[in-house]
């Protein structure tokens, strides 16, 4: 290893960047598993964990500002995150184990590129945009776009530093999951959805299924049918018919695809049923 750099501040990162032939981690729970092999003598460690610029949860200009280096179980325990983004908030509560969720973070969940990872669906459904770091500036991207190009989307020199959540006026949020087994459990399936509450109308709802592939993926299709003028029974059944087909068109062929259409049929209700729950919850409070 030539060497390991423990900046403090957002500065201090940038400068760490210009040497070259640096990996960056925050908590480390997937580079210590998956990449730490592939670390050359060439290469130096940029440890994040002492940027304080990195973490925070606040209200900004209308929406949600959350630092790239918040932890799982900050997330889950975030009164703001609970009540702007509750299903970042509950993606966050299903990582693995009490132990990595107290040292995963946010930005790492993404910047990972795992097809199973749990928090980008929820930031895809809730339409957040990551703000990126490098030694050209600060850019802005769409969680959405970052999760289409895979690890790819960052270069050696960026950096994840927040992302912002938009919070139009009455959005609720929901997520599910499926794994292996209780705990330690890496998805085999999840999904997110929000939409937006207004009186007696639905709007503006994101329905994105996770595990699916090699990335998480927008179903507009389920998203129309989930605001629609169906019956309640009638949109539950649509709803959940378009997910499955969804899973179909991505795993065609696949062994997988017997049961991933099972859960997806469980997962469906699950989160249908808790979004028109608060959505009931909402009325009766207004």
């Amino acid at each position: 290893m030539a060497g390991l750099m423990t900046p403090n501040s957002l500065d201090e990162l940038a400068a760490c960047l210009a040497i070259g032939n640096v990996r960056v981690v925050a908590g480390g729970t997937d580079w210590f598993v998956r990449d730490v092999e592939s670390f050359g003598e060439e290469d130096t460690l940029i440890d994040l964990s002492g940027v304080a610029e990195l973490r925070g949860v606040t209200l900004q200009g209308g929406g949600l500002r959350i630092g790239a280096g918040e932890t799982m179980t900050s997330l889950a325990g975030s009164p703001l995150v609970r009540t702007h983004a509750a299903c970042l908030a509950e993606a966050a509560e299903h990582v693995g184990s009490w132990q990595i969720r107290n040292r995963a973070t946010l930005g790492g969940n993404l910047a990972g590129g795992s097809p199973a990872a749990d928090t980008p669906p929820a930031l895809m459904a809730l339409d957040a945009t990551a703000e990126i770091l490098s030694l050209r500036g600060t850019r802005s991207c769409s969680v959405e776009g970052i999760v289409a190009q895979g690890r790819a989307a960052l270069a050696p020199d960026e950096v994840l530093v927040a992302f912002t959540i938009p919070l139009p006026e009455g959005r609720i949020s929901a997520f599910g999951k499926v794994g292996s087994r209780k705990e330690v459990s890496i998805a085999r399936l999840n999904l997110a959805a929000s939409l937006r509450r207004s009186g007696g109308s639905l709007s503006n709802a994101r329905v994105v299924v996770g595990t699916l592939g090699s990335a998480g993926r927008l179903c507009p299709g389920a998203g129309e049918i989930l605001i629609g003028s169906l019956d309640l029974e009638e949109r539950r059944r649509a709803f959940c018919s378009a997910l499955v087909a969804v899973v179909e068109a991505a795993i065609p062929g696949r062994s997988t695809l017997p049961y991933k259409r099972s859960a997806i049929l469980a997962l469906g209700e699950d989160v249908f049923d808790a979004l028109m729950r608060t959505s009931d919850e909402g009325r009766g409070r207004s």
